[in-house]
């Protein structure tokens, strides 16, 4: 890859992720989603199984799809077709919020497209993650993930207000009809510029064509069941992961049940977590390339616990913010160093494969906590500050694992 194509492909990458990171601002499912379920019910069950929907949509396509993009010697192609299938769902729930705002109604066609957008997500992963590695340069995977996601999370700074004046101003459904269209044109000027990236081909990929499935599933298991190092690292980022999508499945719910909670809450939480989300992405993608892959895994889960613990603690709003804070910078963290690393285990040769092998493992118990936690709400046996005690405590577990763990290694070619 010439200099001028990498400096090329990095500005349409930083500009894809500005667009499509504003987009995740606008249409929160940590924030904005939670907002819309309790306008519609108070079950906390409900709340918990957005986790399952988006995770159910993600594991079931990323095994079976990166047996066929592993070897696609070009892969833009199949990027745009999946960011395609991930976007439509938006569309069309739109379209419902037009029709009837009802809490039946409304609800299942919520639940439909989260599917929907999750399944079009666990396409594209495996095979976004292999192209965005052979169009950057090694040395700027950190680095470059890390601004594509702290721009538009400083942004969602001005998008938190003003989804705070939408909420403020607007009665529901027409204030969620505004947002959704707000984040489908964020959706619509990220695909331009994926477009627009330069590709080149990528030779001496495996070819998993004439491969069985049988021998492919085997070869996905021994990942796991013959490399210790990354099954380590496996077993600490789950105990990191899951305290992060609890957190932030229930923070909104929890902070909405203050009686002096105003409507525009959701604007000014929004404003806070991807303030925070923005600057942790910075951060883990610098000291990612800067130090080593692992060390920004030292230092994150950290605050994931005190997130936890502030949430659990707290006795107003405020609190509840910094606990957002928190949590925020660590899933700002996480969501950057997590590529580089899987990428070094990997090497060029199986990066899908690895990708696939990630998600899908974490994936299935970050789908079904949440919901378990959920029911045990509605029938009394927990309340939300023993919830986040408990992930504090798993938290601190991963932290623990990380410490003890050397830089990822690269598998044998």
């Amino acid at each position: 890859m010439s200099l001028s194509q990498s400096k090329w492909n990095m500005g349409c990458h930083v500009l894809d992720g500005v667009f499509f990171g504003a987009a995740m601002v606008t249409l929160s499912r940590q924030i904005v989603i939670p907002n819309m379920i309790a306008d519609l019910t108070d079950s906390a069950l409900v709340l918990g199984l957005v986790p399952l929907a988006i995770q159910f949509g993600l594991l079931l396509p990323q095994m079976f799809y990166a047996k066929k993009v592993e070897g696609l010697a070009y892969k833009k192609r199949a990027v745009l077709v999946c960011a395609l299938l991930q976007r439509a769902g938006w569309l069309i729930f739109l379209f419902s919020l037009y029709l009837r705002w009802e809490t039946t109604f409304t609800l299942t066609v919520l639940f439909a497209m989260l599917v929907g957008n999750s399944l079009g997500s666990g396409l594209i992963i495996p095979v976004w993650s292999d192209w965005y590695a052979k169009t950057v340069p090694e040395h700027m995977w950190g680095r470059l993930l890390g601004v594509r996601r702290a721009i538009p999370m400083v942004l969602g700074v001005g998008l938190g207000k003003l989804i705070e004046q939408i909420m403020e101003h607007n009665p529901a459904p027409r204030r969620y009809q505004m947002i959704v269209i707000l984040g489908l044109v964020f959706y619509a000027v990220s695909l331009l510029f994926v477009a627009l990236v330069r590709e080149e081909r990528h030779e001496g990929l495996p070819n998993q064509s004439g491969t069985s499935w049988k021998d492919y599933f085997r070869g996905l298991a021994a990942i796991l069941l013959r490399r210790r190092d990354f099954r380590a690292f496996m077993i600490a980022s789950l105990l990191v992961t899951l305290p992060v999508v609890i957190t932030s499945t229930f923070l909104m719910k929890y902070a909405l049940a203050y009686p002096e909670v105003k409507e525009g809450l959701a604007g000014t939480f929004t404003m806070f977590y991807w303030g925070a989300v923005g600057v942790g992405s910075l951060v883990g993608g610098l000291l990612s390339d800067k130090k080593s892959v692992i060390f920004p895994f030292r230092i994150f889960p950290l605050f994931v616990v005190a997130g936890a613990f502030v949430a659990a603690l707290s006795s107003r709003p405020a609190m509840v913010s910094t606990a957002w804070c928190l949590v925020g910078f660590a899933f700002g963290a996480q969501m950057v160093v997590t590529m580089p690393a899987l990428f070094r285990f990997s090497g060029p040769h199986r990066r899908p494969s690895y990708t696939a092998v990630r998600f899908t493992v974490l994936g299935a118990a970050a789908g079904v906590v949440p919901p378990l936690l959920g029911i045990a709400k509605d029938a009394g046996i927990l309340d939300y500050p023993h919830v986040f005690i408990l992930c504090a405590a798993l938290a601190f577990a991963g932290w623990v694992l990380f410490l003890r763990m050397p830089s990822p290694q690269r598998a044998p070619s």
